[in-house]
């Protein structure tokens, strides 16, 4: 579906009496004086869009190709059914509002030095599009792509990557916000719009912020946040199709919130400044871990490149942290974060993390990373967690890791079946600790059985603290384990995939994998298909279609003769 498609179906639902604004500085070029109820007669500001009031329908476009170097703060809410609408018209690139401002009046000091006045101080200068490096020392001391704060004289001091004067650049340096919804707006929906280079969070939402919907939208170099739903009591937002690129935090970031639905969205290169507990999608809860994120669920998301090598807690792909009530995550794909794929950090409700492709998470340089990790973290239970079907390959640490807190009750009752967790570079493919190898004391009656942990090696499986085992058998047979050999219907092979290197991982004829898991019924019997891409082609089918049983893994085994016994294949 496609960004217009979206946004003309959400201005179907609008009612008869409803108003639509345009707003053109570039092509036909505004007046603030005009009605700007017609492409003729535009507004021309967006401080015009800001010191008015809308009614509950009303849409508020801006003209592709355009750019704005204002803040957009939405004024008025809409109601149930007929919200307020900011969005794009036109063809040709999103309109953009930039939270930069051109910086023309360059004055020349020593060698390749140069330095502006500003008003507002920065904390982003950029040229020709890229970002240059801020050097927090001296100005004296900056080299060829670097930035200074001087405070003192209240001037941007720069060296240009080429060493050149800057005025034969296009230089630019934060100065505001991107986009505010204030607290208490309601019933409002983005669709279309670039936001870029704010001098903090590129969105900012709250608190309270209910029934947002933001759609088509792009959250690109912002310093702190792509979007943030700010910390408070936030309910019913959905954010989907949907991307945010290079911001300094977090990519997509919410914070106490109810029912927030991620959904086909794009988070890479974010997580580059020295924040920690950050990640391209995160869900928090409040500051100081006391109060939950309730029933939150990304799916099919692409979140990849995130963080800065060898910083820890720097970079996941899906971080859900102090969720309450239950968090799904499903049909994602994660990789080649900093540290980890997808993180479920404090649950003190239930989670399902369902086929998800996790590979290539963590580096040396971090010195640890894994493609999926259960944390129990500070909370004294972690209970009916469950991990079904998912892929995880090629990441650092381990595969995929259950982390208990050595806290009574603990780590109980959580189910890890279906699973192909393989080829981790330096450390085991599978981790239970903490009291998730059922310890007795602080963990008990969690189940790991149907999984494929590739062929045995000395260190595969990490069973408890520092203790790992070589064979299935041994382990099947350690204390709080399942008991014999064989009890845990492993796999005991590797799987092979269409091309593990070029992230396809779907099973290929005679996989061990194949009709080798467990029957998990409705509503786990979808799966990836293969060929799926993310997050626009992403195709799912149910396992109970093809062949003679559920594969492990993330994807559904297609024969590439042999149809299904009934179609159930279904495009996202």
């Amino acid at each position: 579906m496609t960004k217009r498609l979206i946004l003309a179906l959400l201005l179907s639902c609008s009612p008869l009496w409803a108003t639509t604004y345009y707003v053109d500085n570039c092509l036909t070029v505004g007046n603030d004086l005009n009605n700007g109820t017609s492409t003729s007669t535009p507004w021309l500001t967006i401080n015009k869009v800001n010191t008015s009031t809308f009614n509950p329908g009303d849409s508020i476009l801006f003209e592709s190709t355009c750019t704005w170097r204002e803040q957009l703060t939405v004024p008025s809410s809409g109601s149930a059914g007929s919200p307020i609408t900011f969005g794009a018209y036109g063809t040709g690139a999103a309109p953009i509002i930039s939270g930069a401002n051109l910086f023309t009046n360059w004055a020349s000091s020593a060698g390749s030095l140069y330095y502006a006045s500003y008003s507002t101080a920065p904390n982003q200068v950029f040229e020709d599009g890229a970002r240059l490096t801020q050097n927090k020392v001296s100005a004296a001391s900056l080299t060829a792509g670097q930035w200074y704060l001087d405070t003192v004289n209240s001037r941007i001091w720069v060296y240009t990557t080429a060493g050149d004067n800057p005025s034969g650049h296009k230089m630019e340096a934060s100065q505001r916000g991107g986009v505010s919804t204030p607290n208490g707006t309601s019933y409002v929906t983005l669709s279309g719009i670039e936001v870029e280079k704010s001098n903090y969070d590129g969105f900012e939402c709250g608190p309270p912020c209910t029934n947002l919907i933001i759609t088509g939208m792009s959250f690109l170099y912002g310093f702190n946040s792509g979007l943030n739903i700010l910390n408070g009591a936030n309910s019913n937002i959905v954010v989907t199709y949907s991307t945010a690129a290079y911001n300094g935090v977090d990519g997509f970031q919410a914070a106490n919130v109810s029912g927030l639905l991620y959904d086909h969205l794009i988070a890479h290169d974010n997580c580059w400044s020295s924040t920690q507990f950050t990640a391209g999608i995160k869900f928090n809860g409040t500051s100081g871990e006391g109060a939950d994120s309730e029933n939150g669920t990304v799916q099919y998301s692409v979140s990849y490149n995130n963080g800065v090598g060898g910083v820890n807690n720097i970079g996941a792909g899906i971080w859900a942290d102090t969720e309450g009530g239950g968090f799904t995550a499903q049909y994602n794909m994660v990789y080649g974060n900093n540290e980890y794929g997808i993180l479920i950090d404090a649950p003190s409700g239930t989670s399902t993390v369902a086929y998800n492709v996790a590979f290539n998470n963590g580096n040396a340089g971090v010195g640890q990373g894994y493609g999926i990790m259960m944390m129990e973290d500070w909370q004294t239970s972690m209970s009916g967690q469950k991990v079904y079907n998912n892929t995880a390959w090629g990441n650092y640490t381990a595969a995929i890791a259950w982390w208990g807190d050595s806290q009574t009750p603990g780590c109980t009752d959580n189910i890890m079946e279906n699973n192909i967790a393989v080829n981790t570079t330096a450390g085991p493919n599978f981790v239970a600790n903490g009291g998730c190898e059922n310890s007795g004391t602080y963990g008990s009656g969690n189940v790991y059985t149907y999984n494929d942990f590739g062929p045995a090696s000395s260190i595969f499986i990490q069973w408890g603290a520092g203790t790992f085992y070589s064979t299935y058998s041994a382990w099947e047979t350690a204390a709080g384990n399942c008991g014999t050999t064989g009890c845990s219907h492993s796999v005991e092979a590797a799987p092979t995939f269409a091309n593990a290197s070029a992230g396809q991982f779907w099973l290929t004829s005679g996989s061990p994998g194949i009709g080798a898991g467990t029957n998990l019924g409705s509503p786990y019997n979808f799966g990836l298909m293969p060929r799926s891409t993310w997050p626009n082609s992403v195709v799912t089918g149910d396992q109970n279609a093809y062949g003679g049983g559920w594969e492990m893994g993330a994807f559904v085994y297609v024969p590439a003769l042999a149809p299904p016994t009934n179609v159930q294949a279904v495009a996202h």
